[in-house]
């Protein structure tokens, strides 16, 4: 691809996704939603303007790295810290029920297990993103957002395992027990690492602290330090069995977790949020676009070639149906187990139901590696929009007829 055609088709990708994500926001969906669909709108099935090409995937994965990175920027500690038992039965029901019922509906529709195994990892872990912007437009107590976001953030920790578990797995390696005690070990091994030792070292000897500096500036360098760790993360996640998303993910959460304590005069704190300033708004006016832009992009190519059969459309709607039912019933118990009211426990049930970027990130990947096939990709990410829409309408229906209010 020349210069100058890369160039015109990352303009007007990223124009109409970014213009279509603008206009979904302000009615309170999700802004990845009209990014999808603008890469749909360019591609063969529609305009027939762009297709995939190998240049702008390149331009895409990066977006992801950035993507994922600030995703575990913005996770919340102090959330999960507040709510620690509520939190960890909420969000391990919701995965066990959502992949019981998702690995049914699938192999029961004829997948291989592996095939199955793997969609119903992908599609048990609710979207933290999602999450977040749902519950900043409603009017909910205290207690029921920490316990959402705090379950989000379990959900999120099961799902580094899972799928670095499921991911090898699914790339064709022969499942045996040894095997299976090696990829655990790794991957516990390096989240362990991750997410507590070397936390630990960074806080002690603090390391970050140091690249705070003076001057306005300061914030400069840990930026170009993050980006840096997010890179290399990816790279060692890779070497540990894990998809790179998911490296670029914890390095967000190290450097999240860094941020959340508060240091002497505040200056870590100011310098964290000097960091995510810096980061979010490129993410969401740049990368976000580009990668969704691309999965629309796929997506498009993908159906404009593929026969809209009755498997499809029952695969689809017994998906939704699984995902959504699954996180109801999963998040919703372990609510009430944690001694939370019945109507406060509907409504954290169906708050988890949104999927959303990690979703769709592993589904590029997993269709890119020939993983699952082009009728999977397209069914499960049209699944992922139907709940990232359908989420915020249940709770509207839900609010007006339980009033759950501080």
């Amino acid at each position: 691809m020349s210069l100058d055609n890369f160039l015109l088709s990352l303009l007007l990708l990223i124009l109409l996704a970014r213009v279509l994500g603008v206009i979904f926001t302000k009615y309170n969906f999700q802004s990845l939603v009209g990014e999808v669909i603008g890469g749909v709108i360019l591609s063969p099935l529609l305009l027939n303007v762009l297709t995939p090409n190998e240049t702008l995937k390149i331009f895409s994965q990066f977006g992801i790295i950035m993507l994922m990175l600030l995703s575990g920027l913005l996770t919340d500690f102090h959330a999960f810290e507040e709510n620690k038992f509520k939190s960890l039965i909420v969000g391990m029901l919701g995965v066990v029920f959502s992949m019981a019922f998702i690995f049914s509906v699938m192999y029961l529709l004829g997948f291989s297990w592996v095939t199955s195994l793997f969609i119903s990892v992908i599609l048990s872990n609710t979207a933290v993103e999602v999450c977040a912007r749902i519950l900043m437009r409603r009017n909910v107590s205290k207690k029921v957002h920490a316990i959402v976001m705090g379950a989000s953030f379990v959900d999120d920790i099961i799902a580094v395992f899972l799928i670095g578990l499921v991911g090898s797995l699914a790339m064709g390696e022969s499942v045996t027990v040894n095997f299976l005690i090696i990829t655990s070990a790794k991957v516990i091994l390096f989240i362990s690492v991750s997410l507590i030792i070397l936390p630990y070292l960074l806080e002690r000897y603090r390391v970050i602290d140091h690249l705070i500096g003076t001057g306005p500036q300061r914030e400069k360098i840990l930026l170009t330090f993050t980006v840096l760790f997010a890179i290399l993360f990816a790279i060692i996640a890779q070497y540990s069995g894990l998809q790179g998303i998911i490296g670029a993910y914890i390095a967000g959460l190290i450097i999240g977790k860094w941020g959340s304590k508060v240091g002497p005069l505040l200056k870590r704190r100011v310098a964290y949020e000097d960091l995510v300033d810096d980061i979010e708004p490129i993410s969401h006016a740049l990368f976000t676009p580009l990668f969704f832009g691309f999965v629309g992009l796929q997506l498009g190519t993908i159906l404009s070639e593929l026969t809209i059969s009755a498997m499809v459309i029952l695969l689809v709607v017994l998906l939704s149906v699984a995902a959504i039912f699954g996180k109801f019933l999963g998040c919703g118990l372990g609510a009430i187990i944690s001694k939370t009211s019945r109507e406060e426990a509907g409504y954290i049930g169906l708050a988890m139901g949104g999927r959303g970027a990690l979703e769709l990130i592993l589904l590029s990947i997993a269709y890119d590696r020939g993983i699952i096939t082009g009728e999977v990709f397209a069914s499960v990410i049209v699944v992922t929009l139907i709940t990232v829409i359908a989420t915020p309408l249940l709770l509207y229906g839900y609010e007006r007829k339980f009033m759950v209010y501080p």
